[in-house]
């Protein structure tokens, strides 16, 4: 399935639709308690995916390739900080040189804030470049993510997917492809539940195609709380033990970005004061959602529950 078939799906193309009408006026009320992330709570309700993203906060520091320590906290850091970090990371794939790509990673990792060297992306990519395929594997996972002609049936060149590579992928790619995490999938769920309910959706499962499973089960309980009749379809949650775990993360992410692409091309006036990319503003705005998808409940007041299991 490429682009087009795939937004040419009904019920995808009527979920674009709805979100397009939508993801403007959706009511969010944050409530983020303090952490090493987020140095003071965020208490705010606000509009639409637009008073999301000026809530954004996500503290990070990140070394730069001239040895600079680089600091973000709003969006408009943030952003500026994924805007150099990928920018360093496609001139060293471009230049072939995979120590300058590895670094570029490494870079990446400190950004996200790696917990355990040990394990997930980084062993992963040192054995790419220890067996001199860094590059190549690298070069390759972008053309299958590439929005305007991957497919969900060629992806088989993704070999691993997790919460840092899924990282790499996307800002190894220039065409705004999404970072694809667990929140981010629980804030994509809660809108397809929302959708589901005040379309009056009879589902017994959610359709494949607007199936977007999380790394968290914590993130699925919540939705229970979004919603007591919410729909929670097999497939709703992926494990690293899967031997499909990277197939159906990759598809995810694919997926992602070309329902992204296509409400921003729908609703031109969504997140358009932002002066970098829109698609990783949209994104943003679904990982601030994502924390705790109980945020969007108000948009449910007044509507009766449809019990479709």
């Amino acid at each position: 399935m490429n682009r087009k078939q795939f937004l040419d799906d009904p019920e995808v193309a009527e979920f674009v639709t709805w979100l397009v009408g939508f993801a403007g006026r959706l009511r969010v009320e944050l409530n983020i308690g303090r952490s090493r992330r987020v140095p003071q709570r965020v208490v705010k309700t606000v509009q639409g995916l637009d008073g999301v993203i000026d809530a954004y906060v996500w503290r990070a520091e990140w070394t730069d390739d001239r040895g600079a320590s680089i600091e973000s906290l709003c969006w408009d850091s943030t952003a500026c900080s994924l805007k150099r970090l990928g920018e360093t990371f496609r001139a060293a794939l471009a230049s072939e040189s995979e120590e300058a790509a590895m670094r570029a990673c490494h870079a990446i990792f400190e950004w996200a804030g790696e917990r355990n060297i040990g394990v997930g992306a980084r062993p992963f990519l040192e054995a790419k470049r220890a067996s001199g395929q860094l590059i190549t594997y690298l070069k390759a996972a972008r053309e299958a993510f590439r929005l305007g002609s991957g497919r969900l049936d060629k992806l088989g060149a993704i070999e691993n997917v997790n919460s840092m590579l899924t990282k790499v992928y996307a800002l190894a790619s220039d065409d705004g492809l999404p970072i694809y995490d667990s929140r981010v999938a629980a804030a994509m769920a809660s809108l397809v539940e929302l959708f589901r309910i005040k379309t009056r959706r009879t589902w017994r499962q959610v359709p494949a195609t607007l199936l977007f499973p999380t790394m968290d089960a914590s993130a699925r309980r919540k939705l229970i709380g979004l919603h007591t009749d919410a729909l929670i379809s097999n497939g709703a949650l992926i494990y690293y033990t899967q031997s499909d775990m990277s197939a159906r993360w990759a598809s995810a992410k694919l997926r992602l970005g070309w329902i992204a692409e296509d409400v921003l091309r729908q609703a031109p006036q969504l997140l358009s004061a932002q002066p970098h990319s829109r698609l990783h503003a949209f994104e943003a705005s679904l990982f601030m959602i994502g924390y705790d998808v109980r945020c969007l409940a108000h948009n449910l007041k007044g509507t009766e529950a449809i019990d479709a299991k």
